[in-house]
C-alpha cells in the first residue's frame, strides 16, 4: 500500500473520530435541552394542575356556602313553623287552664 493510501486511511480515520467526537457533544447537548425541556413541561403541568385544584376547590366551597344557606333558611323557616304551632298551643292551653280555673 502506498504512502498516499495510508495518509488517506488515516486522515480518514481521524475525519471519522472527530465526527464521532462532535456526534456524541451533539447528542449530550440535545439530551441536556431535552431533559431541560421536559423538566420545565413537568413544571408548567404542576402548575396547570394546582390552579385547576384551586379552581375546584374554590367552586366546592361555592357549592357549600350556597347549600348551608338554603339548609340555614329551611331551617329558620322551620323553625318559625314550629314556635308559631308553640305559641297557638300554649294559647290555647292558657285558655283551656283559666277555664278551668273559672269553671271549677
Amino acid at each position: 500500500m502506498g504512502l498516499e493510501a495510508i495518509t488517506a486511511v488515516e486522515q480518514a480515520e481521524a475525519a471519522a473520530a472527530r465526527k464521532k467526537a462532535e456526534a456524541a457533544q451533539q447528542a449530550k447537548r440535545l439530551a441536556t435541552i431535552a431533559d431541560g425541556e421536559g423538566r420545565q413541561a413537568l413544571e408548567d403541568a404542576g402548575k396547570r394542575v394546582e390552579a385547576r385544584l384551586r379552581e375546584l376547590d374554590e367552586q366546592a366551597d361555592d357549592r357549600i356556602r350556597t347549600e348551608a344557606e338554603r339548609i340555614r333558611e329551611e331551617t329558620a323557616r322551620e323553625l318559625d313553623a314550629l314556635r308559631a304551632g308553640a305559641e297557638l298551643r300554649l294559647d290555647q292551653a292558657a285558655d283551656r287552664i283559666a277555664e278551668r280555673i273559672v269553671n271549677g
